[in-house]
């Protein structure tokens, strides 16, 4: 309001010091990977300037951290991982196309990296199909923004699962997936997100009953 930028400082102080911490310190301390994670999980949701005003290195280094946390057997650590990853590509899908510096920055990072979206869809969807049960509700959350932000890299996706079946269970699989696409619109209002995530689960059910790895 007043052009102070204090708050603004913080952030960058408390991100440098989050970022000095190498990651396996992290994640060998239950309170402090709650901690770290917690803290970016803030910054994407309420601090998205920020986040996308970092250099591309600095931004990498915080996806790969988040990408690392997501995997992870605590399931509020992948939950504030996967929240974080929902509020960045919900963003880009309400936002692309816009002429603002907050999306000249995103896309600045993913020009550089253009496998981010890929690598993300990949590691949720082998997390739903062949992860712990325990996680299923946490990765859930950012797949209908992940979606509708890349298609392109959930047809990547598909396409790589059903070569790596059986003709029988590929046959399976692709119906499966119909039902799962079937009445899903390209909008990320309440009622939408709660259909695709119901579907998500019957998905998820059904095709854990014939999938291969």
């Amino acid at each position: 309001l007043y052009n102070d930028k204090a708050l603004e400082n913080s952030l960058e102080v408390a991100l440098q010091m989050a970022l000095s911490v190498p990651l396996d310190d992290i994640n060998a301390y239950p309170k402090l990977s709650k901690a770290y994670y917690s803290f970016i999980e803030i910054l994407f949701r309420s601090h998205k300037n920020t986040v996308f005003a970092l250099d591309t290195t600095i931004f990498m280094q915080i996806m790969a951290t988040v990408h690392d946390g997501l995997q992870s057997s605590d399931a509020t650590i992948s939950s504030f991982c996967a929240n974080s990853i929902d509020h960045l590509t919900t963003y880009y899908f309400n936002n692309q196309g816009k002429d603002t510096i907050q999306m000249h920055n995103l896309n600045k990072h993913l020009a550089a990296h253009p496998n981010l979206f890929s690598s993300l869809t990949s590691t949720l969807f082998n997390l739903l199909l062949f992860g712990p049960p325990q996680n299923h509700w946490a990765v859930m959350r950012p797949m209908l923004s992940l979606m509708l932000a890349s298609e392109a890299s959930f047809t990547a996706y598909k396409d790589h699962l059903l070569s790596s079946q059986s003709p029988e269970n590929q046959a399976k699989l692709n119906e499966t997936l119909n039902k799962l696409l079937a009445d899903v619109s390209r909008s990320l209002d309440s009622a939408n997100r709660d259909r695709f995530t119901q579907k998500l689960t019957a998905f998820r059910v059904t095709a854990r009953q014939f999938l291969t790895l």
